[in-house]
């Protein structure tokens, strides 16, 4: 028999786990607790360590492939989907950039993926006003030892996680600007809850503040400097895997309207055979579907060449993505929302869009868009038309 190919078995595996999201979704929204069956079936899916390259012993999975299983868990409940999407972007951070020489920090990074691991992002910080390239807490060098204390007013799933990738200046007299990345695993960290996490949406990603302390062998602070994992991997990574979740959300939406309309049809009610504000959201999901797969490309073609031209070009198109999907999807399930009346006003039922909406508000606040707004117009400054 022929073996078929990896995105082939593991769109397949992706759809499998994905009646177990769905199967849970509801009670995970409901009672704000972490979605361990759903997650549990990912790993039983090999889905864990989808971005893990083929040379550390992953799938290899391309950045279109992780898109189409982004979207697919999107479908079935936003809360998982939001863990997968952000554990894949630690574990291509740490893959794509470790050096050659960091054998003990790919050690411990590989037998954490390995074994189902979540490795959780430690990037939000106090007292930096949400900006990730900046940090106050530093590496404090001891011997062969690496210690620090951050306060984060966000951790997803960090209770949950196996292992932690946190920014902070490279040392004590570093500038705010030159960070680095930590690797730590849960036995060299200790988690100090500093809030709670009772939330409008995206509720299952048990996302508290906590006050982390850590302490390292100095070798699993990463030689890569993190404005460079930023720039090419974390931001445009997390755009788009994030973009392609909540384009899922928004196509389960759009299947709960469409069967709405089908339901009314059935019962002989007027006006329901075709309802033209669908037509309306499939447009806007066939546009954002098309700009997600056109940054895609770019992102490809980022990787073949280190033109500044192309990387502006790129950074733009790539933030243009996140603020078209994070706010063009919530008015996609808000329409969704008109079609279906009080059935999807209702917080459970078939036809129920209310957990959607709310898990779709979230995606505003992930890197703000005002802060993206920001970032664009400066770049168009320096782009050269014509």
């Amino acid at each position: 028999m022929t073996e078929r190919p990896a995105r082939e078995q593991a769109l397949a595996a992706a759809a499998t786990a994905a009646r177990t999201l769905a199967e849970h979704a509801d009670q995970v929204d409901k009672n704000a607790v972490f979605p361990e069956a759903s997650v549990a079936a990912l790993a039983r899916a090999g889905l864990l360590e989808a971005a893990l390259p083929a040379r550390l012993g992953g799938p290899g999975l391309d950045t279109a492939t992780l898109a189409d299983i982004a979207r697919t868990l999107g479908r079935s409940c936003g809360s998982t989907a939001m863990i997968w999407t952000m554990h894949q972007v630690q574990v291509a951070c740490v893959a794509r950039h470790l050096g050659p020489a960091e054998t003990a920090t790919e050690e411990l990074f590989t037998s954490t993926v390995a074994a189902g691991g979540l490795i959780a992002s430690v990037t939000s910080e106090l007292g930096v006003g949400g900006n990730l390239r900046e940090s106050r807490v530093p590496c404090v060098t001891r011997g062969d030892r690496v210690t620090l204390t951050k306060e984060a007013p966000t951790i997803s799933y960090g209770r949950m996680a196996d292992a932690f990738l946190l920014t902070a200046r490279r040392n004590e007299a570093a500038a705010p600007g030159d960070q680095v990345l930590v690797l730590a695993s849960k036995e060299q960290v200790e988690l100090q809850n500093v809030g709670e996490w009772d939330v409008m949406g995206m509720r299952g990603t048990r996302s508290p503040g906590c006050r982390i302390l850590v302490d390292v062998p100095s070798s699993q602070v990463l030689d890569t400097p993190f404005a460079e994992v930023a720039a090419h991997t974390m931001v445009p990574l997390s755009h788009i895997l994030w973009s392609a979740a909540w384009i899922g959300i928004a196509e389960e939406a759009t299947r709960r309207a469409t069967r709405r309309i089908r339901l009314a049809g059935r019962q002989g009610k007027s006006g329901s055979v075709a309802d033209l504000r669908l037509t309306s959201i499939g447009q806007r999901l066939d546009s954002l579907n098309g700009l997600l797969q056109t940054v895609i490309r770019g992102y490809e073609r980022l990787d073949e060449t280190n033109a500044d031209a192309v990387a502006t070009d790129f950074a733009i198109e790539v933030n243009s993505l996140k603020l078209a999907a994070s706010t063009e999807t919530v008015e996609i399930v808000e329409t969704a929302l008109e079609i279906c009346g009080m059935p999807g006003y209702q917080e459970r039922g078939e036809l129920s869009v209310a957990r959607m909406l709310r898990d779709l508000y979230s995606a505003r606040l992930m890197i703000s868009n005002t802060r993206l707004q920001e970032t664009n117009a400066t770049a168009m400054l320096m782009r050269r038309y014509g």
